[in-house]
């Protein structure tokens, strides 16, 4: 597996992708306090403590050497606030795939910033990456993550039901995919 590189300058219509920072601890932990639908969303089985955010933020550069994670900080500056996270994951080389997930804090949303900084993930994988597909897994429910979805061109696959167990529950996920090469 090949260790993946840091992209730079990943910015347009006021988002900008960053590095993760220890000072993002703070911020990342307390937008699953405001938004109690969060964790569950993102497939968390608890939600993060500012202690987990840091642990979490320390392990990036170890998980993108070895070609496991890429995790940015969604912001409007290259020093700029905490906003949310898009990040590569799930990786199976072999297969030249990945998943795509993102998700903004309360305040961030409603403004077009979670589909700019999916489509700057998603165009940068797949013009640096060797990969011929990406995957984004979220629940029926969630119009908000389904709808940048398809705006970004991933295609809904199905519906898999009970496909994870979440906080002691089944919970059906939906599979979207956008291929490199399109269809």
């Amino acid at each position: 597996m090949p260790s993946l590189p840091f992209p730079e300058g990943l910015q347009r219509d006021g988002v900008v992708l960053r590095r993760l920072r220890g000072r993002d601890a703070g911020p990342f932990a307390a937008a699953f306090r405001e938004d109690p639908e969060l964790g569950p969303a993102a497939g968390m089985e608890e939600d993060p403590s500012e202690g987990w955010a840091r642990r979490f933020i320390a392990s990036q550069a170890r998980l993108r050497a070895r070609g496991e994670s890429l995790a940015l900080v969604v912001s409007d500056a290259p020093k700029g606030p905490f906003l949310g996270m898009v990040m590569l994951h799930s990786f199976a080389w072999r297969h030249r795939r990945a998943e795509l997930g993102y998700w903004l804090v309360p305040a961030a949303r409603g403004r077009g910033r979670g589909r700019t900084a999916a489509a700057l993930l998603t165009d940068w994988a797949f013009a640096t990456l060797p990969l011929e597909r990406l995957e984004i897994t979220t629940t029926p429910d969630n119009a908000a993550a389904l709808a940048v979805a398809t705006a970004l061109g991933f295609e809904r696959e199905g519906v898999m039901r009970a496909r994870n167990l979440e906080r002691g529950r089944p919970v059906d996920l939906v599979m979207l995919a956008r291929l490199r090469r399109g269809g």
